[in-house]
């Protein structure tokens, strides 16, 4: 006979299958950083992580998958948006966010993933679908929320190419190197894109420089 006082059995290991995958995910971008995806082996990640091949096919099906989700996880959180009140801060800072993340070895890595994709279909989808289409989503709540404020513009109907207009010259220092990618472009850049899409002409005012966004 069972004592009623006997505890209740216990739930599966769902803390356990937690645990390994930000052990997954951990390992996939550590051996990213030190070898490259292309030298890096789904067997690698499941050596460092601990794991079987098993389990680390239970969850990603391709390479480029799991590096992509280990990169987003040790990165997404340096380059959030803030949500200050002004559009024109919140985009400033996450953009001198963003340069200083592309100054370090992540953006040698984010340059090695773009050139690799080019000839590698699963890694720039990866990329896109992982990495490059999350932030734009963040980014376009951002500008929807400075129209809806009367920030910006409110016949703004194509905000992909505000995006372009705004990151694509960051990439572009990024993976040409022409020029310095550094706190005064992003400052300009800035003030440049967001003042043609902005309700209110500029001012000495709203382009006032933050503390933070030197």
């Amino acid at each position: 006979m069972v004592s009623s006082t006997a505890s209740a059995p216990r739930p599966p290991g769902r803390p356990r299958s937690e645990a390994a995958r930000r052990r997954i995910l951990q390992a996939a971008h550590e051996l990213l950083d030190r070898d490259g995806f292309a030298a890096l082996t789904m067997e690698a990640i499941a050596s460092k992580a601990k794991v079987s091949k098993a389990t680390l096919y239970r969850w990603w099906s391709t390479k480029a998958a799991v590096v992509m989700d280990g990169f987003l996880a040790a990165n997404e959180p340096r380059i959030l948006f803030p949500d200050t009140g002004s559009v024109r801060e919140d985009i400033r800072h996450q953009m001198h966010r963003v340069v200083e993340l592309f100054a370090s070895q992540t953006g040698r890595t984010i340059a090695a993933l773009i050139a690799e994709g080019q000839t590698d279909p699963e890694l720039a989808e990866a990329f896109r679908s992982r990495w490059l289409s999350i932030r734009r989503i963040e980014a376009k709540q951002v500008l929807e929320r400075g129209i809806a404020r009367g920030e910006l513009r409110s016949d703004l109907d194509d905000l992909d190419v505000v995006l372009d207009a705004l990151y694509g010259p960051i990439y572009c220092r990024l993976l040409v190197g022409h020029a310095p990618l550094d706190a005064e472009f992003v400052n300009r850049l800035a003030d440049f894109v967001i003042n043609g899409i902005s309700a209110q002409p500029a001012t000495a005012a709203n382009l006032e420089r933050s503390p933070n966004s030197e």
